[in-house]
């Protein structure tokens, strides 16, 4: 970060956390050069910035003060909320603890929640948010029946109260908000030129919506067979749609119906969009005496998640939570200080590739 802009945040901090009061006289620009150790042109640049912000009110006879419009403006809860899946999933956990580590670090407090992928629960915690008088919401938005309807309506609510937002984990379609995710594309492209590597051609790719995050490890997965010189057949897509991403109430039967449609098929490896589908298509795979890796390979998104929960070391992709917390957080507070004509509308996060013991090398 430039100088100029460092010494610009502490200063916009020392305004907030009221150093100087009302009808106070800031220093002169050569005395916060010699506070700073820095050129009169670096404060100055520092100062115009924050007069531009409406921060500092500049008069050439009296001086530099603090903008009151702006000192009343600030006066708000430095409260941000965080709506998630489960504060208890080690992964949401991880997130949270980015977002909250780094509202901390401007003086703002997290209020986080569990919407337990139920949009009526979303809905209802959000409304509690607005009357907390929230000044910033990060959310993680989803796939459900009706879930247009409702979203819309609280993306609605949000805007009429002034509060901004921003999605982390996912890109809301057809929309400009904001979003923190991570590279599902290239992710999801290394982790199948590594089965291709080890000799796999028949590979299927298991999904059970059509979120974002999803339809962008489909990419990479097609992406990676074709660069790779593979003819692709949409074949090898099993699609099995579940009411709620989270198919906790369905999970056995959509083992069911998974068994049912992979006794159909031929493959060597299997590709799942995330840790549930991993888990599901595992008893699918055991029910079927297919053991993995000798018989069938098998790679997973959160596949960290995963290994938390059985005693099988997958092998798949680690997504970087705790950053992708730490800059929804960051963005967040930008669009809420103003910013929002210098933000990037999306930011992505680098995954990791963890080797476990599922990827099993065939003949070609």
């Amino acid at each position: 970060m430039a100088k100029y802009s460092v010494i610009k945040e502490d200063i916009k901090q020392r305004l907030i956390s009221g150093e100087w009061t009302e009808g106070y006289r800031l220093p002169s620009s050569r005395e916060f050069a010699q506070y700073y150790e820095s050129s009169v042109n670096t404060i100055e640049k520092a100062i115009k910035e924050l007069t531009e912000e409406g921060w500092l009110i500049r008069d050439s006879r009296r001086g530099t003060f603090m903008n009151k419009e702006k000192e009343i403006l600030q006066g708000g809860t430095r409260l941000v909320a965080a709506f998630v899946f489960g504060i208890d999933n080690p992964i949401w956990a991880t997130a949270l603890r980015g977002v909250e580590d780094a509202l901390f670090l401007r003086g703002y407090q997290l209020l986080s929640s569990s919407d337990d992928r139920n949009l009526e629960k979303l809905e209802s915690l959000v409304r509690g948010a607005v009357e907390r008088k929230v000044e910033g919401v990060i959310l993680s938005p989803f796939m459900s029946e009706g879930h247009e309807e409702i979203n819309n309506r609280i993306f609605s609510l949000l805007q009429d109260h002034g509060i901004k937002y921003i999605s982390l984990d996912r890109v809301v379609y057809n929309t400009s908000i904001p979003y923190v995710t991570s590279d599902n594309i290239a992710g999801a492209y290394n982790l199948t030129k590594l089965l291709i590597e080890q000799g796999h051609r028949q590979m299927l790719f298991i999904k059970n919506s059509n979120i974002s995050t999803i339809n962008e490890r489909l990419m990479g997965f097609k992406q990676a067979i074709v660069d790779s010189g593979l003819p692709y057949s949409h074949e090898f897509e099993v699609f099995i749609p579940t009411k709620y991403e989270d198919f906790s109430d369905e999970f056995d039967h959509y083992c069911d119906v998974l068994e049912r449609k992979m006794k159909e098929m031929s493959f060597t490896a299997v590709f799942t969009a995330n840790d549930q589908i991993a888990e599901a298509a595992l008893r699918s795979l055991q029910s079927m005496n297919v053991r993995v890796p000798e018989d069938v390979s098998l790679v997973t998104y959160d596949a960290e998640n995963l290994n938390r929960r059985i005693k099988l070391n997958v092998t798949g992709i680690t997504q970087p939570f705790y950053e992708m917390g730490q800059c929804a957080a960051g963005l967040l507070l930008n669009m809420i200080d103003g910013n929002e004509d210098q933000l990037f509308y999306g930011q992505v996060c680098k995954s990791n590739i963890y080797i476990g013991e599922t990827v099993r090398s065939i003949g070609t």
